[in-house]
């Protein structure tokens, strides 16, 4: 697994639920075609909030690069999220982006760019992200989750938005650039209370989806 020092963020927030989103970079045909390339530059990065603050996330890194930046998925995480790591890991939205980091470099898809958050992965993986994203909104649509089944059971099991106690709307904050849900432990995020009273909180959602085997036959839709 990753060493948490590494992440580029420099915030760590270890089992606090979150957003995960998927971009890949598409270059403009000015610098050559990457269109038939069987690889596809993708980003894992992570928003300690709702949709919302994934959105501005995603923004961020979509911005200052002749690249265009495209929004494979995006899907949520709760904590005390079963992580099927060697030593048995619960864990929030950080420990599943680690994960599926992990993941990448297991499946030998390279670090490329000057940071560890980007990996070159096949496109048919890349497809297989949309393709479930695509699910979970209503279209009726095949994916072919067998090209990465850990990846395909995070984006297709992930738990809906309004399941997850530390998401509630109530628990929204206005900021200059507009509003959004922190589920950091600082000023702006969670309180202790808060955090006690969601773990405590009951959900409609299994916690231990990613320890699944087998086809991943259906998705979970918002």
């Amino acid at each position: 697994m990753a060493n948490k020092k590494g992440h580029p963020t420099g915030q760590v927030h270890e089992n606090v639920p979150g957003v995960l989103y998927i971009v890949k970079e598409v270059y403009d045909k000015k610098f050559g075609d990457s269109g038939h390339s069987d690889w596809v530059p993708v980003k894992i990065g992570l928003a300690y909030g709702d949709y919302r603050a994934g959105v501005m996330r995603e923004k961020e890194h979509k911005t200052g690069s002749s690249a265009k930046k495209v929004t494979l998925c995006s899907f949520c995480v709760d904590e005390d999220t079963e992580i099927p790591t060697p030593e048995g890991t619960r864990g929030g939205v950080y420990e599943m982006e680690q994960y599926l980091h992990y993941i990448m470099g297991r499946y030998g898809w390279e670090n490329v760019g000057s940071g560890t958050e980007w990996f070159a992965i096949p496109r048919v993986v890349a497809d297989m992200c949309s393709d479930i994203e695509a699910a979970k909104t209503g279209a009726d649509i095949k994916f072919n989750w067998a090209k990465c089944p850990e990846l395909a059971r995070a984006i297709a099991y992930a738990p809906s938005e309004k399941d997850i106690p530390a998401l509630d709307e109530s628990r929204t904050y206005k900021m200059s650039r507009g509003k959004k849900i922190n589920t950091t432990r600082t000023e702006s995020g969670r309180s202790k209370m808060e955090e006690r009273i969601d773990k405590d909180m009951p959900r409609k959602h299994r916690r231990d989806y990613m320890l699944d085997r087998g086809a991943v036959s259906s998705v979970n839709k918002p």
